[in-house]
């Protein structure tokens, strides 16, 4: 059974990627939901995109299973998943 409650939501600020990245945890400090905005405004992000996206975080777990975090930083994945998605969504608008 998934432990599906959210205990804590973060709003991180990546300026490497330029993007505000939505990230709920549950209990055990797993993540749960994930959403982000490229771009740094802040207003926009809190009101658009301070929600799990289901599609992403499907996506996620999936990259997530596939290639493990063994060693390293999580920030880091997740931003390498994040720009995966964007790529597989254009190549998908394009067909």
């Amino acid at each position: 059974m998934k432990n599906n409650k959210v205990i804590k939501i973060e709003h991180i600020w990546c300026e490497q990627n330029d993007r505000w990245i939505y990230l709920e945890y549950n209990d055990q400090n797993k993540i749960i939901g994930m959403n982000f905005m490229q771009g740094d405004e802040y207003d926009v992000f809190k009101y658009e995109c301070a929600e799990n996206d289901r599609r992403l975080m499907e996506f996620y777990d999936t990259m997530l299973y596939t290639f493990p975090i063994v060693y390293g930083d999580t920030m880091t994945f997740i931003n390498k998943v994040m720009w995966t998605y964007i790529s597989v969504d254009q190549i998908r608008a394009k067909y």
